[in-house]
């Protein structure tokens, strides 16, 4: 009886351990499936992430290494530009200053001419090269002779096609604007300058009876457009240097709808108010007027007759070489916003 009882529990243990903690033959087929698939994945997985990490490591790799490259080849590049211009300007310098006795004055000034213009052409926006072309001219004799007159030209020439060149960089950053007189006499200078499509609108304003405001825009570097009002008048001429007398009004950092009131206040609104001596020799790149935010503002006279002066708003970014940004400028254009109250503008 004992043994029967024996085996009777023994069966019952081993059905409960079946029903309870056993897997059956169906629950056990599924299992082993994913064991398997686990031990297929996890391998797969790891080889799949290392391949797309070490493709993308060795294609950045392969980006650095071209950007160095190229760096490098410009470098060369630069240098290898930089010492030619170098030389050459040496080379040309050297022949201006020094004077062939063999030549006669009319050879001597056309050398002179010559190497002015491949200095104008090759330096024009690192060299203030404006001494140089008064220089010149002032050497030229001023008659109705046929070479002094060549020369004269072509003298003039070269200066207007550097000023329409830099004014075309300019134009590509900022804003250009030109006017100009109704008079034929330069000497005459009772009439006020002409401006286009940028004028202040005004009702009260004829052309010829007063001085037209502008109204000037550009992108800054602290990505917001910069507005300002410009005031440009001719108040005097000199025939011997053939230079123009101007006063030019520059306003401070104004909004949109500030800039093209007709009525803004001059006063309030100043931040350069100054008269200066512009002539045909007188670069925009070279020779303008700092603003604040790093900008600058530049007066080329471009036309003697009718008389024509252009007016440019540019960033610093787009002067010559060797006009070199202030402290300031450099400081806002870091921190921007963050500047204490003593070194920001209005």
């Amino acid at each position: 009886m004992a043994e029967g009882e024996t085996n009777l529990s023994e069966t019952g243990q081993s059905k409960d351990e079946e029903g309870l903690g056993a897997p059956s033959a169906k629950n056990r087929k599924p299992m082993a499936w994913l064991d398997l698939l686990k031990a297929v994945a996890i391998p797969l997985v790891t080889l799949i992430l290392g391949f797309v990490f070490n493709n993308s490591l060795n294609s950045r790799q392969a980006k650095e290494s071209n950007m160095r490259f190229y760096a490098d080849m410009m470098g060369r590049r630069e240098q290898a530009d930089s010492d030619l211009r170098k030389d050459m300007f040496k080379s040309i310098l050297d022949t201006f200053m020094r004077k062939d006795p063999k030549l006669s004055p009319n050879e001597q000034l056309n050398q002179e001419v010559l190497n002015l213009e491949l200095l104008a052409y090759n330096f024009h926006e690192s060299l203030d090269l404006a001494p140089l072309f008064k220089h010149e001219r002032n050497r030229i004799p001023d008659d109705k002779e046929a070479s002094h007159a060549e020369l004269r030209k072509r003298l003039e020439k070269v200066a207007q096609e550097v000023i329409s060149h830099q004014l075309t960089v300019l134009a590509d950053a900022g804003l250009v604007e030109s006017g100009e007189t109704l008079l034929e006499n330069v000497h005459d200078l009772h009439a006020y300058l002409i401006f286009g499509a940028h004028s202040v609108p005004d009702s009260t304003f004829t052309p010829g009876e007063g001085v037209s405001r502008l109204c000037l825009s550009m992108d800054s570097t602290d990505r917001v457009r910069h507005y300002r009002q410009f005031k440009l008048e001719a108040t005097d001429y000199d025939p011997l240097w053939r230079e123009v007398r101007v006063r030019l009004y520059v306003s401070r950092v104004l909004d949109s709808a500030s800039c093209q009131r007709a009525d803004l206040d001059l006063v309030e609104n100043r931040e350069i108010d100054t008269m200066f001596w512009v002539g045909l020799f007188d670069f925009p790149m070279i020779d303008n007027t700092h603003l604040t935010h790093g900008e600058r503002c530049a007066v080329s006279l471009t036309e003697l007759t009718p008389l024509k002066l252009t007016l440019a708003y540019f960033p610093g970014s787009r002067a010559s070489l060797k006009d070199k940004p202030y402290y300031d400028d450099v400081i806002h254009e870091m921190v921007g916003d963050q500047l204490p109250s003593r070194f920001s503008d209005h």
